[in-house]
């Protein structure tokens, strides 16, 4: 709240969205994730709780909780919570009250079914005309990846919900049953809808096909905020991910944004590129895939520029270097050649990279997995006295190259003297999410399990590196090699990060199983 009232040009809330929002919605969607409040058994277990469920989840439902109360009563709330209670220790429940005086509303009642149970629900949504009026049911499930959901019967939300009208009207209504009836009152059967305006609620939302059709439309013509446009797609591709959409529905869907305009979305198309990319990559249609990927991007690539103009805004800024970095992944050789000139320019002296813009040139450079830039950019890590220039070096550059011989390479640099101790696991983890990487970061982690633990046990880097080197495999059969490996090497403090890591890989092998042969005659005309 103070930054954006202080810095409104950041937008914060927007970023907030897929920074923070998102992240917590995919992890809590696994059947390894963990209510926010949660029992502590053994000191151990502190470091794998504190995680994006603890942080990310918190703020998300706070600021579900703010929209819902509003402004006013949630200052009063927190004053007298602080207050009340200045100096002192508390628990969840007592703030819960003080928020629920202020407000007069069952705060209490309604954020226990939000702290103390984990995952989210899906609302299903269906409509039909009465008269003038449009008649919204609605109904809730927990959602889930798609696998070892166990019973999901038990799980039940209390709602807020958000109906945002294409007349601007905005219906509120707390969704206290499983399933229940809304009214739009003087909404025509063309006219659409859209709960959770501005992606505030933490929840996921299931149209009917026609209800997605006029949705889709009014994304096109941008007839929606940024933040509704990119819940859309990001809802459709979570859905998709779990086995309750098809990946066509989202190719086609990916198509409709190509005269988008705003960074948030961009970044959610970003999203959804790359998990399909991960499941695609091992495929005979990834060459089509990735000309389908630059097809999407042509129309925002022409409108952007490296080089920024006076006074650009902030997410302006960040949105050129996404879709610049995007691009050089991607195969767009325009991209990667002006990138190795201004990378040769700036090695020379000639000129150099503005900072906003050197992790995307490292990125584009390594895509084009050279040697020669490899030695370079060793040479610019080991001279170079600034830690955040050392750190882009690391993790755009060095764990960035499309060429696996020097991939081998970086990941022996990273536990070499030149980098430091604190610093190496992140040039590990750039490796492993490298789609070319990810054999090699495996195999490197095994080999190298060891000196690993003795730099870093105890602490909660080791299992931060499980995950990493585990999560990006597409296979059944890897899971049940990662499975096997550490059932034989157990790392303590890693339990949940490896369920996290092993669901995650069986969710996208389920995915390419189910869905590959769809995607591969979509993809056909490119």
């Amino acid at each position: 709240l103070c930054t954006d009232r202080l810095f409104p040009d950041f937008k914060v809330f927007e970023t907030f969205v897929p920074g923070t929002l998102i992240r917590a919605l995919d992890l809590d969607a696994l059947a390894s994730s963990h209510p926010i409040e949660v029992p502590v058994g053994h000191p151990t277990e502190v470091d794998e709780i504190f995680d994006i469920i603890s942080y990310n989840k918190g703020a998300s439902v706070i600021r579900m909780l703010f929209n819902w109360i509003g402004e006013d009563a949630f200052k009063a709330g927190m004053k007298s919570y602080l207050t009340k209670y200045s100096y002192q220790n508390t628990e969840t429940p007592q703030l819960w009250a003080e928020l629920g005086e202020a407000s007069g509303q069952p705060v209490s009642k309604v954020m226990g079914t939000w702290t103390e149970q984990m995952g989210f629900p899906v609302i299903s949504v269906k409509s039909r005309q009465e008269g003038n009026d449009r008649i919204v049911s609605l109904s809730q499930s927990k959602f889930t990846a798609g696998l070892n959901a166990g019973d999901v019967s038990k799980y039940f939300w209390n709602i807020p919900i958000s109906i945002k009208t294409s007349t601007g009207d905005i219906v509120k209504v707390m969704m206290d049953q499983e399933s229940m009836d809304v009214t739009l009152p003087n909404l025509g059967p063309s006219a659409c809808f859209k709960l959770n305006p501005d992606f505030v609620g933490y929840y996921r939302v299931h149209y009917s096909p026609q209800d997605l059709d006029t949705l889709c439309t009014a994304v096109q013509n941008k007839e929606l905020s940024p933040l509704d446009r990119l819940n859309i797609l990001d809802d459709i591709f979570s859905l998709i991910s779990a086995g309750k959409a098809s990946s066509t529905e989202g190719l086609k869907l990916l198509q409709a944004f190509k005269d988008e305009d705003s960074y948030v979305v961009w970044n959610s198309i970003s999203n959804a590129t790359n998990n399909l990319n991960t499941i695609l990559l091992d495929q005979p249609c990834h060459a089509n895939f990735q000309r389908f990927v630059r097809d999407v991007y042509s129309k925002i690539k022409s409108k952007i520029s490296w080089d920024g103009t006076p006074g650009e805004k902030h997410l302006d800024t960040l949105l050129r270097c996404m879709v610049l970095s995007k691009l050089g992944r991607f195969g767009d050789e325009e991209v990667r050649q002006e990138a190795k000139r201004r990378f040769d320019a700036h090695v020379a002296g000639t000129t150099s990279i503005h900072a906003d813009m050197r992790s995307t040139v490292y990125t584009c450079v390594g895509a084009l997995g050279q040697d020669a830039d490899y030695e370079t950019m060793v040479k610019l890590h080991k001279s170079e006295e600034l830690m955040e220039e050392k750190d882009r070096i690391l993790r755009s550059g060095l764990g960035g190259f499309l060429n696996k011989e020097i991939l081998e390479k970086s990941l022996s640099y990273s536990l070499s003297p030149d980098v430091r101790p604190q610093d190496s696991p992140f040039l590990i983890l750039s490796v492993a999410r490298n789609p070319m990487g990810k054999e090699l970061a495996w195999q490197f982690f095994k080999d190298n399990l060891p000196e690993l633990r003795k730099r870093y046990e105890p602490g909660s880097l080791v299992p931060y590196i499980v995950k990493g080197v585990s999560e990006k495999f597409v296979s059944e059969d890897m899971a049940n090699t990662i499975q096997k490996y550490f059932d034989e090497n157990p790392v303590q403090g890693s339990d949940r990060n490896l369920a996290q890591a092993l669901e995650t890989v069986r969710v996208n092998a389920a995915w390419l199983n189910r869905d590959l042969t769809a995607i591969k005659t979509f993809l056909e005309k490119y």
